[in-house]
């Protein structure tokens, strides 16, 4: 049987990447108006950043959408401190839960904020996706993917490529805003269950894809 070609996967990575770039650029540069004292509008981070007001708009449809993405992404930099700091015994599991336990105590405190995110994210694929663009939209900046990612650097090799993509995008599942909220809402627990609870599943998903390894 021929070998299917890699091509088409590696072309639809190098978008995706593409607009993890133009994205984020637009968010630096309303970072960088916001911290000279400025209120930033999604032309100015536009025009700031060398993207066209039409691309900036696609990923920050309002100011309001623009302001929130900033305010979630300033307020994590503790989660970048947590994944900086060395081992130092810690287990590359043990520090997974730590990464869960610290964004879901993170969201639990401002869950208004991030139920503002959840559905400012879903404005925007809802607007692309009437225009016919839903689905080739970055709508969200990928952090907790990225995160993971990190977390589990140390046990890389220990399993396949394939399973650790298994295995991060499952734990995608486990931290966050939409993860709290299907905690909150439909399984009616309190904030600290809640938290609790996604950490249990984190462990029960480590246990189950890198069983007997603890480093």
């Amino acid at each position: 049987m021929a070998q299917r070609s890699q091509a088409p996967v590696r072309e639809e990575s190098g978008r995706v990447n593409q607009k993890r770039r133009t994205r984020k650029a637009v968010v630096d540069a309303a970072r960088a108006i916001l911290e000279r004292g400025d209120t930033p509008t999604v032309a100015q981070a536009a025009e700031a950043a060398l993207v066209s007001r039409t691309t900036a708009y696609r990923y920050f449809p309002t100011q309001e959408s623009l302001l929130l993405e900033l305010s979630v992404t300033v307020s994590v930099d503790e989660i970048e401190a947590l994944l900086a700091r060395p081992l130092d015994g810690t287990t590359p599991q043990e520090r997974l839960l730590e990464l869960v336990d610290a964004f879901n105590r993170y969201v639990a405190a401002n869950e208004a904020l991030m139920r503002t995110a959840q559905r400012h994210y879903m404005d925007t694929w809802l607007a692309a996706e009437r225009v016919g663009d839903g689905h080739d939209q970055q709508i969200r900046a990928g952090r907790r993917r990225q995160w993971i990612a990190t977390a589990l650097e140390p046990v890389r090799g220990t399993i396949t490529d394939s399973e650790m993509q298994q295995l991060q995008t499952a734990l995608c599942l486990v931290l966050g805003g939409e993860a709290f909220t299907t905690m909150r809402d439909v399984c009616q627990l309190e904030p600290d269950e809640a938290v609790a609870v996604l950490h249990w599943t984190a462990a029960a998903i480590l246990a189950a894809a890198l069983p007997g390894r603890a480093s």
